[in-house]
């Protein structure tokens, strides 16, 4: 477990996540629902799996627990400026 996740360490699969949760969260912009900002949230919570120096079970709490940090905030403050804002366009 530990090989595959030092392999793909040097894979820079890391950057990859954190690359496509950006993207991911900056296309959700132009699209009526959240799904691509959903999927970056985990790609997000996934490169934090892969940067943290603990064990595997240890990273995958925490990796969740970033995700679900990012889906409260999606709730509370992302969601004003993520959701419908091709209406906002238009007017």
């Amino acid at each position: 477990m530990y090989d595959l996740i030092l392999n793909l360490r040097q894979l820079y699969i890391v950057e990859i996540l954190f690359i496509v949760s950006v993207a991911l969260v900056l296309i959700d912009y132009f699209f009526p629902v959240d799904y691509p900002a959903y999927i970056g949230y985990f790609c997000f919570a996934a490169g934090i799996f892969f940067v943290a120096p603990f064990a595997p079970v240890v990273s995958l709490v925490l990796g969740v627990l970033v995700w679900a940090i990012l889906l409260v905030l999606h709730r509370a403050f992302f969601t004003r400026y993520l959701t419908n804002a091709t209406d906002k366009l238009d007017a």
